[in-house]
């Protein structure tokens, strides 16, 4: 079997690209606390070494760890900002250094990016109760994901490697706010939160279209398509 590394296995997100790609017949290795710290590189290293001692070198890498400050966390614009940054910037970096060079021996790949609506748009304070404000860390590292794309397939693409990042409006994994998701649904054409299924659909594109690469896929209900 192939082998796909997933960050951030046991978040909300993981489990859901875990169980996509075994589905497709890939053997996943997840990555996360407190086994594995992304920030560090030794972790890192240690985890490639077990991953290629199970599975061989992984074919697919999914960076899906992030860090983020949900609403009802007090969470403030500036704030957290280099812990975020650690995260979900330096840590999908480390990821890279760690992964890629086995990747380029192998002479093929896929790096898939998990992005957010936030790295398209400002988060519109008015969809908060209190005084939360979404920290602009986590947005600033979205966005920073779809260039990041963009670069590692035009200097990799010769090696048979792409990177793509799919993206997506709010989750109904069942922990949204529920105030929150009114208010936000309400300019969703849509109005209706992204599913499972259309995470695990999305998933199953970027794996599957050898030609998707360097390029971002929003799934988002419509909402910034007003």
């Amino acid at each position: 079997m192939k082998a796909a590394v997933i960050t951030g296995i046991s978040g909300q997100l993981g489990p859901v690209w875990c169980e996509t790609l075994k589905e497709m017949e890939y053997s996943t290795f997840g990555i996360d606390l407190p086994t594995f710290d992304i920030r560090t590189l030794a972790d890192l290293t240690c985890a490639r070494d077990e991953c290629e001692r199970l599975f061989g070198v992984p074919e697919i890498l999914v960076l899906n760890a992030a860090v983020d400050n949900p609403p009802g966390s007090g969470a403030s614009f500036f704030g957290n900002f280099d812990s975020i940054t650690d995260v979900n910037q330096t840590g999908a970096i480390n990821c890279l250094r760690v992964f890629l060079p086995d990747m380029i021996k192998l002479r093929r790949g896929i790096i898939i990016l998990i992005g957010s609506i936030q790295g398209f748009i400002g988060a519109d304070w008015r969809n908060y109760e209190g005084d939360f404000e979404k920290p602009v860390a986590y947005n600033m590292s979205k966005a920073a994901y779809m260039q990041l794309a963009r670069s590692l397939t035009v200097q990799y693409g010769r090696y048979g490697i792409r990177a793509c990042c799919i993206a997506f409006g709010p989750y109904d994994g069942g922990k949204i706010p529920k105030e929150f998701l009114g208010k936000f649904l309400q300019n969703v054409p849509m109005r209706r939160a992204v599913s499972k299924e259309s995470l695990k659909a999305a998933m199953r594109f970027a794996v599957s279209c050898p030609e998707f690469a360097g390029q971002t896929v929003l799934v988002d209900g419509g909402y910034v398509a007003l």
